[in-house]
């Protein structure tokens, strides 16, 4: 198979967790670009939460929000928010719970509660720190993702009264998770992304760490966990490669020769 596109998921993947990006990284990056081929970055992150990367990297076309959000060459192609009615139903059950959100819309984010011990937690190694959402915030902007601050086994009692809205811990110690659409997930932006491009699926490539890839290594050609992976995204995948931390992206695609 000739693939023609590299999807790279960011934490975990390209960043390894609390450092920055290797020069490997950029140098594996820079040589696919000289071998014309596309690069595009899929992240569960927000476009404001990426762009040192996004100048770091040189990519210019990026899946955000787990899928929610799509750019091709910087112009927006394919966006989809919550809609009000269940951003009021998970408001309420936060606040019966007494959990804190972030809301993350799509030029700014939010928070409930300032200084719970989780939201504390949850931004501790973060350049960008959050501000207190004014009472309106969800109802006056979109919002396409929510960061839900609880305790693993309280996560349940969302997943059951919310059907339309899926949630993931970002890692099994977390206290924390992504909140997004059920209906939505990095697949559906990247195949967005890919039907702009001319691109098939089998036709493209993918590396990523997290719950949040399953989907994107299910769609793709050839999925690439990273050796850093949980165990159910390395039984979906293709091939796994090294950990983020020994720049497993730049061994990954040495050995698929596309470096």
């Amino acid at each position: 198979m000739k693939y023609k596109v590299v999807i790279l998921d960011i934490d975990g993947t390209i960043l390894p967790h609390g450092k920055t990006l290797s020069h490997a990284t950029k140098d594996a990056i820079q040589r696919l670009k000289e071998k014309q081929m596309k690069v595009v970055i899929a992240t569960g992150r927000a476009p404001y939460f990426t762009e040192s990367i996004i100048q770091d990297t040189g990519v210019d076309s990026m899946v955000f929000f787990n899928g929610a959000f799509a750019f091709h060459e910087g112009k927006e192609i394919y966006k989809s928010s919550m809609e009000k009615h269940v951003l009021e139903k998970v408001h309420q059950l936060s606040n019966d719970f007494q959990h804190p959100l972030t809301f993350l819309g799509d030029t700014s984010f939010k928070v409930t509660h300032l200084d719970h011990p989780f939201v504390v937690e949850a931004y501790q190694y973060d350049p960008w720190k959050p501000e207190l959402a004014p009472p309106q915030f969800w109802k006056n902007q979109d919002i396409y993702q929510i960061f839900l601050h609880c305790d693993l086994e309280e996560e349940s009692s969302y997943q059951t009264k919310v059907p339309e809205l899926d949630f993931r811990r970002w890692s099994s110690g977390a206290r924390t998770c992504d909140v997004n659409l059920s209906n939505s997930n990095k697949a559906v932006g990247i195949t967005k992304l890919l039907e702009k491009l001319g691109i098939a699926p089998d036709e493209a490539v993918a590396f990523g760490d997290g719950i949040n890839d399953l989907e994107m290594l299910s769609l793709v050609g050839m999925g690439v966990a990273m050796g850093n992976a949980r165990d159910e995204l390395k039984a979906v995948a293709n091939m796994v490669t090294l950990s983020a931390e020994e720049d497993g992206v730049r061994y990954g695609l040495e050995r698929l020769g596309l470096i």
